[in-house]
């Protein structure tokens, strides 16, 4: 007996007598988000968004340039030319000089760009959205990586716990008839049934504790949680109806690149009005400004406002707010396919939840006749009456059935779980 007792703590390394904490699905999902290289994506693209906001915002505010130019002109007017023969005294007419220079500063400001700029920053804004919600869902997918994890580890705990139990009732077997033999009573190949019996069952234990490790080591590594390994884990106890609302995040991209094309329409619109802007220049030049009968370099200064309307672009604007129209309707068809899916699913996952619910309604009596069973076969073992072959198929189907109705509630609470994942159930438990 001092040998199985070993054996068992061999072969269920993974399986803690008394956990050091116990874990939920929820806790997971969390660290799964946490440390995922995704959840920065969230401050990065609000960072890119702020900037592109500010350069929209700009728009409003005053240009200002620096410019300058220098020219040389081999023909320039000659007034004494003009005059003809009209008395003028020698070196009294001005001469326009051949080289021209000037620096400049030039000052715009918009006035009106017919909504331009609003309707800029409204896209951005909801493209930002866009980018956020992207984000999530790819995030959000990552629960399905953490539900596969989860539930297996659970199943594989059911099982070493239920193969656990075998080997100790094995031993138990083992120790009478070995007494038995000794004795007379029972016949040595009953003692190498239930021996080969349990080199079987601590394979699989080996087995499944192996199994065990490598599935708390992988949830480790998707969730930066430590000591699942060795932790419990708390089976999730979801209330399922079938009238759940469906707020999957893929949905909810199909809305928002909705807006976003709405929201370019708007902007297209915007870009067909006139545009009311403002202007001064102030310089310093030879001639200065537009003083050209000036031969002396000076400062000058010019203000003035101006209107801009391209009344006629050849059909570009209405072409490409058709294009936005036929991208609408493509958004519409490919949402309309995608939330039939979720529909089909949903349907499909609730039929298997009432599945599971229905047969899992029985799995205690059927634990309960199976057990009387094995315990009845156990007598008839030690009583002789039974061959070892006789008493294993009794006591393999009791833990057969207790495997089953373990892995049911196992796989209900996956299938709730998961009908949960395909609405987008965002709601701790």
């Amino acid at each position: 007996m001092k040998r199985l007792a070993f054996l068992t703590i061999l072969f269920l390394p993974a399986l803690p007598l008394m956990p050091q904490r116990t874990v939920t699905l929820w806790q997971c999902y969390d660290s799964a988000t946490v440390i995922s290289p995704l959840s920065g994506e969230k401050e990065l693209y609000a960072g890119m968004t702020q900037l592109r906001d500010h350069n929209l915002a700009a728009a409003w505010f005053p240009s200002l340039d620096l410019g300058g130019s220098f020219n040389y002109q081999s023909d320039v007017v000659d007034i004494s030319e003009m005059l003809g023969s009209m008395p003028v005294p020698p070196g009294s007419l001005p001469s326009i000089p051949h080289e021209q220079y000037r620096a400049t500063v030039d000052l715009g400001q918009v006035i009106w760009d017919g909504g331009v700029t609003r309707s800029a920053r409204e896209v951005e804004r909801v493209v930002s959205e866009l980018n956020m919600q992207q984000s999530e869902a790819d995030i959000y997918r990552l629960r399905e990586q953490v539900n596969n994890l989860y539930f297996s580890l659970l199943l594989t705990r059911s099982q070493a716990e239920v193969t656990s139990v075998l080997i100790s009732e094995l031993g138990t077997r083992i120790s009478e008839a070995e007494s038995g033999v000794e004795n007379g009573v029972v016949p040595p190949v009953t003692l190498d049934v239930l021996k080969a019996e349990m080199i079987k069952a601590e394979q699989a234990a080996a087995e499944l504790g192996r199994r065990h490790d490598a599935l708390a080591l992988a949830l480790e590594q998707l969730t930066g949680m430590s000591g699942l390994k060795y932790a419990g884990l708390a089976l999730p106890d979801n209330l399922i109806t079938g009238n759940e609302k469906v707020e999957n995040p893929d949905l909810q991209l199909f809305d928002t690149r909705r807006r976003q094309l709405e929201l370019s329409k708007n902007l297209l619109k915007s870009q067909r009005m006139p545009r009311l802007f403002g202007f001064a220049q102030a310089g310093y030049g030879n001639p200065p400004g537009n003083n050209f009968l000036s031969d002396k370099a000076d400062i000058y200064y010019s203000l003035g406002a101006g209107l801009k309307w391209n009344i006629y672009d050849w059909g570009k604007n209405s072409n490409e707010q058709k294009t936005l129209a036929i991208q609408q309707q493509l958004l519409e068809i490919r949402r309309g396919a995608a939330e039939e899916s979720l529909q089909r699913m949903l349907t499909l996952k609730m039929a298997e939840i009432e599945s599971l619910r229905e047969a899992a309604g029985r799995d205690e009596e059927l634990i309960g006749i199976r057990s009387r069973i094995a315990a009845a076969a156990a007598s008839q073992l030690k009583n002789g009456t039974i061959t070892a072959s006789q008493y294993m198929t009794e006591l393999n189907n009791e833990k057969q059935a207790v495997i089953a109705a373990a892995a049911r509630r196992i796989s209900i609470a996956r299938a709730e779980t998961e009908y949960l994942y395909i609405t987008g159930y965002k709601t701790r438990e």
